[in-house]
């Protein structure tokens, strides 16, 4: 059953069950307008899917996305839409996870790849405790998620936008589909060939970003990792990785869910580490 406090958190900042994007476009914002953003965001998913598959020159792989990210977080109200159709019951799923596993959160948190604040908000409304600092890429993103934390007036929050975050130490970092982005991945035509690289090569892949996830982590501190895996040696490869910048992998706390992510079903591992 669904914990009444998640409930309350995601009907109170308006997520939602949508079954079509374009009708709840047209809907929120007119036939004119609405279809105005119909064509645009086809156009901006088409090209995004091309660089995601065939690659974009030298453009990394943490910026072929950004055109999109930042035409959904243009305002409040389309990043809530695109949450809502998206990420709902992932949504769900992981805030289910975080309150299971609350005496894991110690002192102040940081959100990693914060997105629209929506998590960063209900954690730091979870743990009023803690100040929660959400960082991310995209100015939009965080000029989003500013407003969603003042409408819910909540005050143990903030926000940064940089490509080179300022690194300081936390006792709980949070890293939400971060990997992906950041870890060297090949176009998605040649990943087929990544598929089979063992746990030691993934390892190898993974070992810069474990390495600046771990610069945030004081010791004795915990990285609470949820991140778009099979359970194969492309995880294994992180977790391996991990554990070479002194994290150890709570026992008990490895939960694997899987959701709809767009048309097809998006397979999940989360996990906390505990760092030395």
């Amino acid at each position: 059953m669904l914990d009444i406090r998640i409930k309350e958190y995601l009907t109170r900042i308006g997520i939602r069950k949508i079954f079509e994007m374009d009708t709840a476009l047209l809907e929120a914002f007119g036939q004119a307008e609405g279809e105005k953003h119909i064509e645009r965001l086809t156009e901006l998913y088409d090209r995004s899917e091309e660089r995601l598959v065939y690659g974009s020159k030298a453009t990394p792989y943490l910026h072929r996305q950004e055109e999109l990210v930042d035409y959904l977080n243009q305002s409040l109200q389309m990043s809530l839409l695109a949450a809502s159709f998206y990420d709902r019951v992932f949504l769900r799923r992981v805030t289910e996870y975080l309150l299971r596993y609350e005496p894991f959160w110690e002192g102040d948190i940081i959100d990693i790849g914060c997105g629209n604040g929506i998590l960063s908000c209900f954690l730091a409304q979870s743990h009023p405790d803690s100040y929660v600092t959400g960082l991310d890429l995209s100015s939009n993103a965080v000029a989003v998620a500013e407003e969603l934390a003042k409408s819910l007036q909540i005050e143990n929050i903030c926000f940064e936008c940089s490509d080179k975050p300022r690194q300081r130490e936390c006792g709980t970092l949070f890293s939400c589909r971060t990997v992906h982005e950041n870890v060297a991945w090949r176009p998605l035509r040649e990943e087929a060939v990544g598929a089979a690289l063992s746990a030691k090569e993934q390892a190898k892949r993974h070992e810069g970003y474990a390495r600046e996830l771990s610069a945030f982590v004081r010791p004795q501190g915990y990285l609470i990792s949820v991140e778009r895996y099979e359970d194969d040696s492309a995880y294994a490869g992180l977790t391996d990785a991990l554990k070479r910048q002194g994290f150890c992998q709570v026992k008990g706390t490895h939960v694997q869910f899987s959701c709809k992510n767009g048309d097809e079903t998006a397979v999940f591992q989360a996990s906390i580490f505990q760092k030395e």
